[in-house]
């Protein structure tokens, strides 16, 4: 009889045992998942750990196309406010600890455009104050030669790169470092661009980037 408790109770520890290692691989597969998932970087909305990095807009579309324009000096091209001229977007981050955020601007050409790059004029201001001011001068749309370290894809153009870190007063406190950066994309047909047929031109703006 005393053999048969005992081997019971041994069964019973087993079973027990078993189902412990079952129950704590279980867990370790989720974490690992979770793991996986909460570093996924690029695209608009970025989310890694507990720093965030994204993008909002009011208009239907991330981004600005011009058809049929008027060569437009820079002079012009930088105050004008008319409808398909310019383009307001949003770029939040949010961080915690010691952790760093880098974010790219990057416009994106549309493979349909049919107006030469070196004829298509970007100028991207920032607001501070209640004011907009440079962020970048009038350029024509360079696209990168390969992908950048940030993730902004080869053919892309990189309008900005920020860095966003926490102080050390910030990095004490336990709560979370909002920054909000409010931007204004202008693009217009360079004033030595040719005239003539149904010329258009569209760039598409996403925000790339990460933390560390």
């Amino acid at each position: 009889m005393k053999e048969t408790e005992q081997l019971d109770k041994n069964y019973s520890k087993k079973i027990f045992i078993s189902l412990l290692l079952v129950t704590l691989l279980v867990v370790v597969v989720i974490s690992f998942s979770f793991a996986a998932f909460i570093k996924t970087e690029g695209g608009i909305s970025n989310t890694i750990h507990s720093g965030e990095i994204t993008m909002n807009y009011l208009e239907k579309t991330n981004g600005i196309s011009i058809e049929n324009a008027l060569p437009t000096s820079d002079e012009k091209g930088m105050v004008q406010l008319g409808e398909n001229e310019y383009f307001d977007f949003i770029v939040n981050t949010k961080l915690v600890g010691n952790m760093k955020a880098i974010y790219e601007i990057a416009a994106i050409k549309d493979e349909a455009s049919t107006i030469p790059d070196n004829e298509i004029r970007l100028y991207l201001e920032q607001e501070k104050s209640g004011t907009y001011t440079k962020v970048m001068k009038p350029n024509n749309f360079i696209p990168s030669p390969k992908e950048t370290k940030i993730g902004t894809p080869k053919g892309a153009m990189v309008l900005k790169r920020v860095v966003r870190k926490r102080g050390k007063k910030e990095i004490k406190k336990e709560k979370v470092t909002k920054t909000i950066d409010n931007y204004r994309l202008r693009m217009w047909l360079g004033e030595d661009a040719s005239v003539g047929g149904n010329k258009t031109y569209t760039v598409k703006i996403n925000v790339y980037g990460k933390t560390e």
